[in-house]
């Protein structure tokens, strides 16, 4: 059965045209967004007091709540995320590596010609369309989907969970404008590379969140050189692995809002307008976008040039798995 996090990877990424993810509305009537009506009065105190100083989180002070999260999930905060929970006696998967069973790719195969119909057949306009496609789940995966579980998330959820509303909006700016920094063509392309040859445009928002977790060294090392993500021991655990293993960190994305409704008592939904009312308006907030041209990571030459290190650890595999992919699609035969 295909997992959230297995769904979401099954989009293939199409490499000269990935989306960022829908930005929230600035209030246009506020400079700092006042609460909603009904929210507690210790709340409204409490925020009304910080908001007028706090609007983005100091970039020592994030990088220090991720550190202390990290230390809290101890080893755990350096292992890949597993996406199988049997296994046989001798602890390994009952299935060889990332071998996409019929129902996996039956429910690909189904939502992508119910989206674009049977006559899309053309392999570069559907990966351009399957990057933004959400497979639907099972009906217990969905009753789950929300669940925070990730050790790294959890422990980062008990730190947020103990400070006022607006210190968790800039906590979440700050962690916003971070992974900015990771969108470079490159980067995405190293993804497509540890990911197992797919990305779309949510689950490269999870790969930069998971590198986020891994903490600020081996962040900063990666935007300055995606390859060096060769020398992380979790990425040399998913290489060597039998199963299918992930970098990037869903739960991350949500902590924020979990801990404002747990500290508000609110709906997590109003988070994300309250947080973005809160930046400074005349701060240049950092683009998704880079300079750097896209390049197609079907181009092993450019890819080795690249990526030597993680092309050598990943490039067949990852390739193999999306061109078995497109054959089960019937793209390519």
């Amino acid at each position: 059965m295909t997992t959230v996090r297995g769904a979401r990877h099954l989009a293939m990424r199409d490499e000269s045209d990935y989306q960022s993810r829908t930005e929230h509305p600035t209030s246009a009537d506020s400079d700092v967004p006042q609460p909603p009506r009904d929210a507690p009065t210790q709340s409204r105190k409490r925020r009304a007091a910080t908001d007028a100083r706090l609007r983005a989180m100091d970039i020592d002070r994030f990088w220090q709540l991720i550190d202390q999260a990290r230390a809290a999930a101890g080893p755990r905060a350096d292992q890949a995320i597993r996406d199988f929970d049997l296994r046989d006696d001798d602890g390994e998967p009952e299935r060889d590596y990332w071998d996409f069973d019929d129902a996996d790719m039956q429910a690909l195969v189904e939502s992508a010609r119910g989206e674009f119909g049977e006559a899309a057949t053309d392999t570069d306009d559907l990966d351009d369309h399957l990057a933004d496609l959400d497979v639907d789940e099972d009906e217990e995966d969905d009753e789950e989907e929300d669940d925070i579980t990730d050790p790294v998330a959890l422990a980062l959820y008990e730190l947020l969970a103990q400070l006022p509303a607006a210190e968790i909006a800039g906590f979440d700016n700050t962690f916003e404008d971070v992974r900015a920094q990771a969108s470079q063509a490159t980067m995405a392309n190293a993804a497509v590379l540890i990911e197992h040859g797919f990305l779309g445009d949510d689950s490269f928002d999870d790969f930069r969140a998971g590198l986020v977790a891994l903490g600020r060294s081996t962040f900063e090392a990666a935007v300055a050189g995606p390859d060096s993500l060769a020398d992380h021991p979790l990425v040399r655990e998913i290489a060597a692995a039998n199963d299918p293993r992930w970098l990037g960190r869903e739960d991350m994305l949500f902590v924020a809002s979990h801990a404002y409704a747990a500290v508000t008592g609110e709906d997590e939904i109003t988070f994300y307008d309250y947080a973005e009312g809160l930046r400074d308006p005349s701060a240049d907030k950092p683009d998704d976008d880079d300079d750097e041209a896209d390049w197609p990571i079907t181009d092993e030459h450019e890819a080795r040039r690249r990526l030597p290190r993680l092309s050598e650890m990943f490039y067949a595999r990852s390739m193999r798995n999306r061109q078995r992919a497109l054959e089960k699609l019937g793209l390519q035969g």
